[in-house]
């Protein structure tokens, strides 16, 4: 799928679309998912063809959402293609082509920023909160463009009223070539080009995670327009097939192919920008208020692949067999360039420490992190990963149909994935010993590792009339992984990069005044002169492997399901559906230590607090090693691309479809789904794809997985009416209705010391099982107060309320139910030709979300209103003699703290909305973007055939 969202061919090019769940034919494999078999429309004799255009702006969508007007920035969407279809040569030779433009301008933030009493005016500076959202953020603006030299000229753009473009342009061109009787050749070619301008990266890699909210649009924070990047997306691709029937026992298939994918980044929406790293600004509530600068990872990010295919299936036809023999392999080149962090990447506790310190570097404005990286390839600046890959396939399969009114499938199919390319070694590395004894070597790809997939599948005609059908079957299924994972390892061996990082993430706590100093001497945000005179790697460096017996992913997959013609032309169907995880892909940190106790009073594992912990002691009170996070403390990270079996999922279908007399059509379906994963490796990267936890990253625990939707139902109708010789309307509808999206209750701050804000509250039964604290200076509440309003939270809260007493689970709370009713409406005007054609003008209007058109209050999707639900503000100190000595609020701040993980139980704060005052009484919040709003499209389109 494109950027965008949205397939790399026109769907008017299509003749028809075939998902493939559970297919038992072993020629269909490269997914663990599901399969999806476009076939492209072709020429005939007789020409065909269609023009149209849709479009939809701001003035066609809702401005009310639960009764609440809210304005609509600019918004475009164009739509317009056409295809041709017909002979060259009669009977002999047929072209068919196709082309699309798709052009939309969304706006990047979909609220009025300074509205009274909409919760972003709550983006207030941590050391002024009398600040509101325009005046705070526009002190940035202002400044930079008073300060022109300090910034080295850069411009950050605005925090309102931008827009994001999309473009698509997609062409097709077909050719059908009948050579003989005996052999057709088709001949494909297809070419994409777009790109989409994109909110920040959230990620905080190489160099550990930030607190949660980071560089997000929404209720925390709104980044500037210049942090933004373009994606460009571009794929040229030409497939030519040959069909060959020797005689009625043999026949063959020939496929050959060769795609080729461009995606190069761009920063700031596709224009050029001097040299500024990203910064990072932290609001009142400890989450991220602000981002200035380019993306960290878009500099010199160019990823290009190209693959070969070759695909060969040889039938052979006998009595009651169609047996097949066949192989299919993909050959890979790819040229990955990712330089993270090259700008550099400052975080502040607040805007006021941010502009000081541009102005007058100082210890006590300086920023809590500094990180940069360079290039350790002398003559280089953006060293890249050049590697191929391949993957080989042979399989084998017999079609039987000797039983009475049954259809068996079976066969076996084997993959082989394998690496052609020798990677440099990295001595330093491989010499060291990880945790649990683990040898991490970054110069060795996996082996390669034969995947078997056998399958056995069957079509039961119970009746012989097709009035009763029971399918099903089970098998293995073999997929792949994003190259991309594997390029972390060929890039991240701590050869081709330095970096220079100072601070920490976590506690927030600004740089030593040693490290500080370093901005007196020429760290402002210039990042040329952070680059050492002579570059080479740094002592301390991150590295990605992969286990020797990596495979790529494979599921077990079984099911069964009946279609059953009943009376009054209803036609029922039932699916069930098991996948159970053979070979999943998660990653952990090699270097990663063990924790050194459990925290008190909620009994989790705690690591220590410290990256680098004693150098003076040999091992912990447990006997595990330096008392710090790191095994081996020039090892930032070692990432490890793994396999566990532990996911599994399945899913219960009902559907009930009727054609009716007179043009009707309805249906209507129900899934009940459950899945469960250790990790959902949605990130490019292995420290993108952290997730909430309880135990350690390393732990591969089973959770809800992040896409679930346990619960959907949907129903479809269609009617078609021809009237008056010249006219047809029809009316279409289709609902969907579905479980809101999962998601997890964590801290804000990392409450169990391993270095991430990732970790999973542990819900109070009452107030002895947790110790409370006000969230700063200007916070009245007394520690009752604060727990009386949590306590009401979690008492309101369907999942909070049930699961008292225990961890939360990732993925465990489910947003408010989703409704969403989309209507269509053709009006068209034909002619019937006398050749037996017909022409027409038929137009469209589409209305999205057509129950938000009906009543405001409808349509609507609710957010959490905060995922950070509670805070973390330090442990209790027992040897603090001032304790619980203030009877109206006996945890002041600083009263009984400490940041050294070995001491008491954690402090946590409660800090409610985002101003850090009004009470948090609601677990969710309306979406009042688009996507609760309707959506009205209009288009016309011309048909001939």
């Amino acid at each position: 799928a494109l950027p965008g969202g949205g397939p790399p061919i026109s769907p008017d090019a299509i003749q028809a679309i075939q998902v493939n769940f559970a297919p038992y034919d072993v020629r269909q494999g490269a997914f663990t998912g599901a399969g999806v078999n476009a076939v492209t429309r072709s020429g005939t004799n007789e020409f065909s063809g269609s023009a149209y255009t849709f479009i939809k702006n701001q003035s066609m969508i809702g401005t009310k959402v639960a009764g609440v007007t809210q304005s609509n920035a600019n918004f475009t969407y164009n739509d317009i293609g056409f295809r041709l279809g017909g002979p060259i040569i009669k009977n002999k030779l047929f072209f068919f082509v196709n082309y699309e433009s798709e052009k939309s301008v969304s706006p990047a933030v979909t609220f009025p920023v300074n509205t009274p009493g909409n919760v972003p005016t709550a983006i207030t500076d941590k050391t002024d909160p009398n600040y509101n959202s325009e005046t705070n953020l526009q002190r940035i603006v202002d400044f930079f463009s008073a300060n022109p030299t300090l910034v080295n000229n850069y411009n950050p753009g605005t925090y309102k009223n931008f827009d994001l473009p999309t473009q698509t342009h997609k062409y097709l061109a077909r050719f059908d070539w009948n050579i003989s009787d005996k052999h057709k050749l088709t001949l494909r070619y297809n070419q994409t080009n777009a790109f989409h301008d994109v909110i920040p990266s959230t990620s905080f890699n190489p160099f550990g995670s930030g607190p949660s909210g980071a560089r997000t649009v929404g209720i925390n924070s709104i980044p500037f327009s210049g942090s933004y990047y373009r994606q460009d997306n571009n794929v040229y691709s030409v497939i030519t097939e040959l069909n060959s029937s020797f005689s009625n026992k043999y026949s063959n298939t020939l496929t050959l192919g060769y795609s080729a994918f461009r995606d190069p980044r761009e920063q700031g929406g596709g224009g050029a920008v001097p040299s500024f790293p990203i910064v990072d600004i932290r609001g009142p509530n400890g989450q991220y208020l602000t981002s200035v600068g380019p993306d960290p990872f878009t500099k010199n990010n160019n990823l290009a692949q190209d693959i070969i295919q070759i695909n060969d299936n040889f039938n052979i036809y006998l009595p009651n067999h169609v047996v097949t023999i066949g192989t299919a392999n993909e050959l890979f080149k790819f040229t990955n360039v990712f330089t993270p962090m090259i700008n550099g990447n400052y975080q502040y506790n607040s805007i006021s420490d941010f502009l000081n310190n541009i102005a007058a570097p100082t210890a006590t404005n300086a920023p809590y992190v500094f990180q940069v990286q360079y290039s350790a390839v002398p003559g280089n600046p953006a060293p890249g990963a050049v590697w191929k890959a391949q993957q080989l396939g042979l399989y084998a399969q017999d079609e039987y149909t000797g039983f009475k009114n049954i259809k068996l499938t079976y066969g076996m199919r084997v993959d082989m994935p394998s690496y052609p390319s020798t990677l440099p070694q990295n001595p330093t590395s491989d010499a060291l010993t990880f945790a649990n004894g683990e040898k991490v070597t970054v110069g060795k790809l996996p082996k390669t590792n034969p995947l078997y997939s056998p399958r056995i599948g069957f079509n039961w005609d119970v009746n012989g009339d097709k009035t009763l059908q029971i399918r099903g079957g089970t098998g293995v299924f073999t997929g792949r992984i994003p190259f991309v994972w594997l390029s972390n390892q060929v890039t991240n061996n701590g050869l081709l990069f330095g970096q220079i990082t100072q601070g920490t993430q976590v506690t927030g706590a600004q740089l030593t005044a040693a490290q500080a100093a370093n901005f007196a001497s020429g760290y402002n945000f210039k990042p040329t002169p952070f680059v050492p005179a002579t570059v080479s790697t740094t002592p301390q460096i991150s590295i990605n492997a992969t286990v020797p017996s990596f495979k790529f992913p494979q599921v077990w997959r079984t099911n069964i399901g009946v279609d059953k013609a009943l009376p009054y032309g209803l036609v029922a169907t039932f699916d069930a559906v098991y996948t159970k995880d053979i070979n999943a892909v998660y990653w952990r940190d090699a270097n990663f230590n063990n924790p050194i106790r459990n925290v008190d009073g909620d009994g989790r594992p705690q690591f220590a607090g410290t990256i680098n912990g004693n150098p003076n002691a040999t091992t912990d009170a447990n006997g595990s090693g330096l008392w710090g996070r790191r095994v081996n403390q020039n090892i930032v990270t070692a990432y490890v691309l793994d396999n566990t079996n532990k996911g599994y999922s399945y899913s219960l279908t009902g559907q009930l479809q009727k054609t009716f007399t007179k043009g009707f059509y309805a249906s209507g379906g129900y899934t009940y789904t459950d899945a469960r994963d250790v990790n959902a490796a949605t990130g490019s990267q292995a420290s993108t794809t952290a997730y909430a936890i309880v135990q350690s990253f390393n732990t591969a625990v089973n959770s809800y997985s992040s896409n679930l939707t346990t619960h959907h139902v949907v129903a479809s109708g269609s009617y078609r009416k021809e009237y008056a010789r010249f006219f047809a309307t029809t009316i279409s509808g289709i609902y969907h209705g579905t479980s809101g999206s999962r998601f997890s209750y964590t801290y804000s701050g990392d409450v169990n010391g391993d270095g991430s804000t990732n970790d999973l509250i542990y819900i109070p039964r009452n107030q002895n099982e947790i110790l409370l604290t006000t969230s700063g200076p200007t916070d009245t509440r007394t520690v009752t107060q604060i727990w009386q309003q949590l306590d009401n939270y979690i008492s309101q809260d369907k999942y909070l309320s049930k699961h008292r007493g225990q961890y939360a689970g990732r993925n465990g709370a489910v947003a408010p139910w989703i409704n969403v009713l989309n209507v269509r409406l053709l009006q068209d005007f034909y002619v019937d030709m006398k050749n037996g054609k017909r022409n027409t003008i038929q137009f469209s209007i589409e209305a999205f979300n057509f129950l938000n058109l009906l009543n405001s209050n409808w349509g609507v999707i609710k957010t959490p209103a905060r995922q950070a639900l509670i805070g973390f503000a330090g442990y209790e100190n027992p040897a603090a003699t001032t304790a619980n000595t203030n009877s109206a609020n006996p945890l002041l701040p600083n009263n009984s703290y400490t940041t050294t993980a070995a001491s008491g139980r954690p402090i946590l704060t409660f800090a409610t909305q985002a101003d850090g005052v009004t009470p948090l009484t609601n677990s969710f919040i309306n979406n009042t973007g688009t996507s609760s709003r309707y959506q009205l499209q209009v288009g016309v389109r011309y048909i001939f055939n």
